[in-house]
């Protein structure tokens, strides 16, 4: 009798076992047949430019009108504009009075310009370009550094997923909305596409410094420039390394690489020191051994877009919120670097929506709801003396140079005389065109 039941348990068993397998394999057949659908959806796909045409060296165009402005040099008599994505403009500005476009550089991908040592340096997309500029009018593409911005893509302005890169087709210069169909077989939802590259145009107007040695005219940049040139070494900020580039003649070599900590944006060359504005603070960089940059401090601030200028010993931040700058506070804040080695904020004040700014003696320039002008002679007293205000102008970022201030906007190239501090007059205005393409 005991025997029997054992069977009959041990046959129970096995049914109930056999029952749960066939009930698991049933839920996990469920499940496959759930995540096994045929979808369908929009997804960026990317436009190649194959290597040969992306390299080849760019002659000098007839000039072409102005329409997306991005970032500008200064170069004695020259100002090169950067047209977002596509090359650079050329301008005489011999006469300030009436400057006028003579040439165009087609670049694909080209966001910022530095000047070292009569070389006009370049990003393109992956590569970093240089043109000879003896005769300004007429740059002379002359070097090229391959893959030197490996992660570097154009925008997307869309929420789709990015279709995978063959980097074999050459460099990506775009992306086109094409509708896939595919059976999906590990989700029923498309995952929210997360940007991984180091992507040069984000935030461009934000992240866009100081002059640059040359053996030929003075060289300046505007205070929201990645590139600074200083004495024989052109310095590059990416969001999350430093790279160091000497120059000697017509050859650049690439130098060291640095990981930064924190998300950098804009570079400035003064003194023997490089000021790093990122979207929570100051960074300071020695490079007293220029090929080796020592990092010697930081000031933290509020999560915001931050250019920085600097003169004797204090630094000048503008801070912006809003948008993809984090916090809605807007400020000037005055960092005191007499120990460059232990900065601080010395004060702060209020701003409406601050972008690019510029320094010489006793004035302090800021693109701010148009363009501030402020006695600098007291820099802690900046805010509360405000000597000008320009409005109606998009103002993007300054270049300040001998009475002469350079403005850069989202409307155009604007010009003004500032000999006098308690008459600034306006020069002139080259319009950008009205045909946004």
């Amino acid at each position: 009798m005991y025997a029997k039941k054992r069977i009959v348990r041990i046959f129970d068993s096995i049914i109930i076992t056999m029952a749960a397998a066939l009930l698991l394999t049933a839920i996990f057949a469920g499940c496959n047949d759930a995540i096994k659908n045929t979808v369908t959806y929009p997804v960026n796909e990317p436009v190649y430019m194959p290597f040969s045409e992306f390299r080849t060296p760019p002659p000098v165009k007839t000039a072409q009108e102005i329409v997306n402005p991005g970032k500008i040099c200064l170069y004695g008599d020259y100002i090169f504009i950067n047209e977002i994505a596509k090359g650079f403009h050329i301008i005489d500005n011999s006469n300030p009075a009436s400057p006028h476009a003579v040439g165009f550089i087609d670049l694909p991908g080209n966001i910022d310009l530095a000047i070292n040592n009569n070389l006009l340096f370049a990003d393109s997309y992956i590569d970093l370009v240089w043109f000879n500029i003896d005769l300004p009018a007429q740059p002379q593409a002359s070097g090229r550094l391959e893959d030197v911005f490996p992660n570097v893509l154009p925008p997307i302005d869309n929420e789709y997923p990015m279709k995978g890169i063959d980097n074999t087709k050459g460099v990506v210069v775009g992306w086109e909305v094409k509708t896939i169909t595919e059976e999906e077989e590990r989700s029923r939802y498309i995952p929210y596409p997360v940007w991984y590259a180091e992507y040069a145009y984000l935030n461009y107007a934000d992240s866009w410094g100081g002059a640059a040695r040359s053996s030929g005219a003075t060289a300046l940049t505007g205070s929201t420039a990645r590139f600074a040139a200083y004495g024989d070494y052109l310095y590059v900020v990416t969001s999350s390394q430093l790279k160091v580039f000497a120059v000697s003649g017509n050859t650049v070599a690439k130098g060291l690489e640095q990981y930064l900590s924190w998300n950098t944006e804009t570079v400035f060359a003064y003194d023997q020191k490089l000021f790093l504005g990122t979207t929570t603070g100051l960074l300071i960089y020695d490079i007293a051994n220029p090929a080796a940059p020592a990092r010697l401090s930081s000031v933290s601030h509020v999560l915001g877009c931050d250019p920085v200028v600097v003169q004797g010993n204090y630094a000048y931040v503008t801070i912006r919120g809003g948008n993809a700058c984090g916090q809605n506070l807007n400020l000037l804040d005055i960092v005191d670097i007499s120990n460059p080695a232990q900065p601080f904020l010395k004060t702060s004040f209020n701003m409406q929506s601050p972008y690019g700014l510029g320094i010489d003696g006793q004035a302090l320039f800021i693109c701010d709801n148009g363009l501030k002008v402020f006695d600098a002679s007291d820099p802690l007293k900046i805010g509360e003396r405000r000597l000008a205000h320009f409005s109606g102008i998009s103002g993007v970022d300054v270049i300040p140079y001998n009475n002469t201030l350079i403005l850069i906007g989202g409307d155009g190239l604007y010009q003004y005389d500032y000999s006098d501090l308690r008459d600034i007059k306006p020069v002139s205005v080259l319009k950008v065109s009205t045909d946004k393409k």
